[in-house]
């Protein structure tokens, strides 16, 4: 861990080494014994929860034979560190209504991964928006009732793309559909920018942005997949799929070693794996961007 990592990378490293060493016990049995409820141990295992009692992890260790040494010590830290609220939670703390937890761990986990691959059908991907894309954006998304706290959500959001690029970003993928080049979001102006924007990005260093033509199918209905990949030397380390559809964010952990996918991860994963495999390349894409670009200034 580095100065500035918070809990969801640590808890996510933490969780995938407690289910690994639990094997086949029953999870129940195991909950009851350390005092959680079987839901909350559930989401202790699959990193999903800060840890809001690092001292609590001791009873799970000692109830599943970890015995003092090395290894102890060193789930005991990602405990601690998983304990760190991060960056990123301060957002949520006043404006729980409008930034939701799922987006808190995404900004959180999207600049820790070794390898990302974003899937998007409705908007330019966040992390690569302008300012003015990104205000139009969340002014639209926004309840009504939500909108006196847009500024705020930017704020956020424009954060959250400022750490991903701060330092080397991981080796990203961008994959969005045609007809989102070619929608007017905010004005004309707004859109012209916004894809000379992405021409820049088309030419960033370990960022690819693909455009999926309006035909190509995909797996499943979805507005926003995320999947990302993580490396780590002492731990095994599972795939993680944010998952945006309908309002709602939700995570899905990939297997760990001899372990089964789950329904949804599979289904979901399979979605990137489309993307990936039938979306033109730069040189093609890049076409798809400059084409749309000379629409939207036809019209000023």
């Amino acid at each position: 861990m580095t100065e500035g990592d918070s809990w969801p990378l640590p808890a996510l490293l933490l969780g995938a080494r407690l289910k690994t060493l639990r094997g086949r016990r029953p999870q129940n049995s195991l909950a009851k014994k350390t005092g959680y409820s079987p839901t909350l141990y559930s989401r202790i295992e699959a990193g999903a929860v800060r840890i809001d009692k690092p001292e609590a992890i001791a009873l799970i260790l000692k109830e599943l034979g970890v015995p003092a040494g090395p290894e102890f010590d060193q789930l005991m830290s990602l405990a601690r560190d998983a304990s760190v609220p991060g960056w990123a939670s301060s957002f949520r703390t006043a404006y729980r209504d409008a930034v939701p937890e799922s987006m808190v761990r995404l900004s959180e986990l999207e600049s820790r991964a070794t390898s990302l691959y974003s899937v998007e059908t409705a908007f330019v991907p966040g992390l690569l928006q302008s300012d003015a894309y990104r205000t139009a954006v969340t002014e639209w998304t926004l309840l009504p009732s939500q909108r006196n706290l847009a500024s705020r959500v930017v704020e956020l959001r424009t954060a959250r793309t400022r750490r991903f690029f701060a330092a080397e970003p991981p080796r990203s993928v961008f994959f969005l559909r045609e007809s989102v080049l070619r929608q007017v979001i905010g004005s004309r102006e707004l859109m012209v920018e916004q894809l000379e924007l992405l021409l820049t990005y088309v030419e960033t260093p370990r960022i690819g942005v693909r455009i999926i033509p309006m035909d190509l199918p995909l797996a499943l209905q979805v507005s926003s997949v995320t999947r990302m990949d993580f490396e780590d030397q002492l731990f095994a380390v599972p795939s993680v799929i944010y998952n945006e559809w309908a309002g709602r964010g939700d995570y899905y952990r990939g297997p760990l070693d001899g372990e089964a996918s789950s329904s949804e991860f599979k289904d979901l994963h399979s979605v990137t794996d489309t993307a990936a495999r039938l979306a033109p390349g730069r040189e093609d894409s890049r076409r798809l961007i400059v084409e749309a670009l000379k629409a939207h200034r036809s019209h000023l």
